[in-house]
């Protein structure tokens, strides 16, 4: 009889084999995902008992990754931050050196010559307060945004520096110590017709410090940064409360001294509560620079703890998650020689004879 088997291969033993070569033929799509994408499954729900796993873990990891982006972006403005306040200590410092070099017997030349020199560094200030980190004005706390001094162009001749010049022009019937008091109160001095900061940063020096602008590096963690241009402490007689203020104070005074001589009454009294004054806001705007410094350390340690707990995280989801691409290399070589097998054993049976069969 030469009917063959074919003729009955929806029947018995056709049935099942051809059920085997579909489950394979699932599973060698499953092992090609795997292989080509790098994890067990297309979607979370084919992660079986892994799933709940991998849907926590990821939005942790994701929100690791902004807490790093936080604590790059801040380093980045604080580095900014410790180069300007490097630039303000130099300008303190010079104008120290030399107001020193005309405290004795010295001539109005000289102290004309000074006075100039404080006059440019005044410009210099503004500008240095004003700079950006590329995102927004470093001195300016909160709202970024808005240049901490309004016009630096007009810095010397503005009206805060013109009123200052006006009292320092009665130092010989004032006294020293007046003229420091007088251009104290003046520099303090928050309305918009005389400070020479924005309307945010016209505060008092204790509110100013409540401006920082702050950064989330946790959950529960939040990193105050950088310094706001008229931040410090409460005011005095002799002090704005703001050392980047009483150091903008000083420069107006000094600049002020043109065409005086060591004979001008109050004139040696004056310089020398000038340099006192000086020595402190140099020791003031140095702590204010050490700060940030000790903060970028802080985030450095961040930075790091950060990188581990993303690491760690990383790995239990590729635990739960991805493909171990040795393995599947294996069940798929094994799989191709099974289906291969499969498809010869069928080709066999279509060309069998009953007679075969039997």
């Amino acid at each position: 009889m030469s009917t063959s088997i074919g003729q009955y291969g929806q029947v018995g033993s056709a049935l099942i084999l051809a059920a085997g070569i579909k489950q394979m033929a699932e599973s060698q799509e499953t092992l090609s995902w795997e292989t080509s994408a790098g994890t067990l499954s297309e979607t979370y729900a084919g992660l079986g008992s892994s799933r709940s796993s991998a849907l926590s873990l990821t939005p942790k990891i994701t929100q690791i990754e902004s807490y790093q982006s936080n604590v790059s972006s801040a380093q980045s403005s604080l580095t900014v931050t410790a180069s300007a306040l490097s630039q303000i200590v130099s300008m303190a410092q010079t104008l120290d050196s030399n107001i020193l070099s005309i405290s004795g017997t010295t001539t109005s030349t000289a102290v004309t010559g000074v006075a100039d020199e404080a006059q440019t560094a005044l410009t210099d200030l503004a500008t240095t307060l004003n700079t950006s980190d590329g995102t927004g004005y470093v001195f300016a706390g909160q709202d970024s945004t808005e240049p901490p001094v309004k016009d630096t162009s007009t810095i010397s001749s503005g009206t805060l520096a013109t009123e200052i010049s006006s009292i320092v022009s009665s130092l010989s019937t004032s006294g020293a110590t007046s003229v420091m008091e007088q251009a104290t109160s003046a520099a303090g001095n928050n309305t918009s017709s005389v400070s020479v900061f924005s309307s945010n940063l016209s505060v008092t020096g204790t509110d100013a410090t409540s401006l920082q602008k702050s950064v989330l590096t946790g959950s529960d963690s939040a990193t105050e940064l950088g310094v706001v241009a008229t931040q410090g402490t409460d005011s005095s007689s002799t002090s704005t409360g703001s050392p980047i203020r009483d150091l903008m104070r000083d420069m107006m005074i000094a600049s002020s001294l043109s065409g005086m001589s060591s004979t001008t009454s109050g004139y040696s009294d004056l310089v020398s509560q000038l340099h006192s004054s000086l020595q402190t806001t140099i020791s003031q705007i140095t702590n204010m620079e050490t700060s940030v410094g000790v903060t970028q350390d802080a985030l450095t340690t961040r930075s790091t703890l950060l990188t581990n707990m993303k690491s760690m995280l990383t790995t239990q989801l590729s635990d739960s998650r991805d493909a171990d691409l040795a393995t599947v290399a294996t069940q798929t070589s094994a799989l191709n020689t099974r289906l291969q097998a499969s498809y010869t054993l069928i080709s066999d049976m279509k060309n069998m004879s009953l007679a075969s069969y039997l």
